[in-house]
């Protein structure tokens, strides 16, 4: 069956009153209680058996409820540590962190992850992973080998910081886009839930949809896509205390915490892994507020002739280099539309091409954000276009660039020069 262009935008308009609608009927189930938390240390739930189950069952050492690592008072640098195990539920770092917001850095390696998903794995009973990924950073937030390792198992895509996108943009749209950015993954058919971790109507439908399930459960993807925050937003609208660690810091989780939405339904948060291909690397954790999305994006326009340039504060900057469209009504050369979706707080200025070096030299010490290393060395992406399309130029941590391409253009963006290289990515437009 044919649809026409206008039937095909009433269907699309019709569902998305219909998944407005469901998820409305979900937010009437429950009315959301605020839960407090009465010690900074210890964790009482009202109702024991849900909540952080992590050591309900009482066999094996003690572990922080905010990190997952197991307790210790031994060694006050190493993960786990507190003054006293058995009336404290936080070790000392998380402690820090949530409290203070202060980092201390304990890491996880991709080998200790591997390690404790193949412990997963092993099981013959059938799990389910919650592979979440941000919206703002699909190509950074995506691990093609973590793919292959939860490929044989039941695997949901967690679409994360949906909220925070411009509410124009359809959600079948973003849907459908999600699908044709997985298509060459090796998890096939995987249902995809878009979510948020600050709108309830979606936190109430991913409760719903994680109470449906009775069997083992783990979330699981990339440091900072939002999975512990997803799971206490999910904790605090089903009226319990929202007790795992998060921040802006990358490995908040060290290891896996169980979590209890009733008697027989549970998921496991499991360490985040670092984003080694994310602009955040080459800066120091003070600027981390500038890469990762709490409000919703914003669009920057700049109208460009070949031979500008716009900085990204004192970290990157990407320059029209070459190509000119003309105006097909009076064939005059036209400036071209770069429209840049950032985190609302990223500064961008304009300068020339060829004054790129003396800028850079002259206010690298003063621009913020700025990079770790004053003698950072630079890499070049190029792109060379031989037709018109629209497409989104992505930088990981520092959003995109939407731009009509043309025949002759040519666009350059240079990133720092990091041990892993910062993933720069050209893909069809979304919005």
């Amino acid at each position: 069956m044919k649809f026409s262009k206008d039937e095909f935008d009433n269907i699309e308009k019709e569902l998305e009153n219909l998944e407005d609608q469901v998820l409305q009927i979900n937010s009437l189930k429950n009315k959301t209680i605020k839960v407090k938390q009465k010690s900074k240390v210890s964790l009482t739930e009202i109702k024991p058996g849900i909540g952080n189950t992590t050591n309900l069952e009482g066999n094996g050492p003690k572990k922080c409820v905010g990190c997952g690592k197991i307790l210790q008072t031994v060694d006050e640098t190493k993960p786990g540590y507190v003054l006293k195990i058995d009336s404290q539920d936080y070790c000392l770092r998380c402690f820090k962190i949530k409290h203070y917001n202060r980092l201390v850095e304990q890491e996880i390696n991709d080998k200790d992850f591997i390690d404790i998903i193949n412990q997963i794995n092993v099981t013959t009973e059938k799990i389910r992973y919650y592979y979440v990924v941000d919206i703002f950073d699909l190509p950074g937030s995506r691990l093609t080998w973590l793919e292959q390792l939860i490929s044989k198992k039941e695997v949901v895509l967690l679409v994360n910081k949906i909220d925070l996108f411009p509410k124009a943009v359809k959600k079948t749209k973003i849907l459908k886009y999600v699908q044709a950015f997985f298509e060459d993954s090796p998890i096939k058919n995987a249902k995809i839930i878009l979510t948020s971790s600050i709108k309830q109507d979606y936190v109430f439908a991913l409760v719903n949809e994680l109470k449906s399930i009775n069997y083992d459960q783990y979330i699981v993807g990339i440091s900072n896509a939002g999975k512990s925050s997803l799971i206490n937003a999910c904790l605090k609208v089903n009226n319990q205390i929202p007790s795992i660690v998060t921040s802006k810091y990358v490995n908040t989780t060290l290891d896996k915490i169980k979590i209890n939405f009733t008697e027989k339904n549970y998921i496991y948060d499991t360490p985040g892994l670092v984003k080694h291909n994310h602009i955040a690397i080459a800066t120091a954790p003070s600027y981390w507020d500038f890469f990762f999305f709490q409000k919703e994006i914003k669009q920057v326009t700049y109208q460009l002739f070949a031979g500008q340039t716009i900085f990204y504060g004192g970290l990157a900057w990407i320059s029209f280099i070459d190509g000119i469209e003309y105006n097909q009504k009076n064939n005059k050369p036209q400036k071209t539309s770069f429209h840049f979706y950032i985190n609302k707080q990223m500064p961008l200025h304009r300068t020339k091409v060829n004054n790129v070096n003396d800028y850079f030299k002259k206010n690298r010490h003063s621009l913020s954000p700025r990079l770790l290393d004053y003698n950072s060395k630079f890499e070049t992406h190029s792109f060379e276009f031989k037709d018109t399309k629209k497409i989104d130029l992505h930088i990981s941590g520092l959003g995109w660039v939407n731009v009509t391409t043309f025949k002759g253009m040519k666009i350059e963006i240079t990133v720092p020069k990091t041990e892993y290289g910062i993933r720069v990515t050209n893909l069809p437009a979304l919005i």
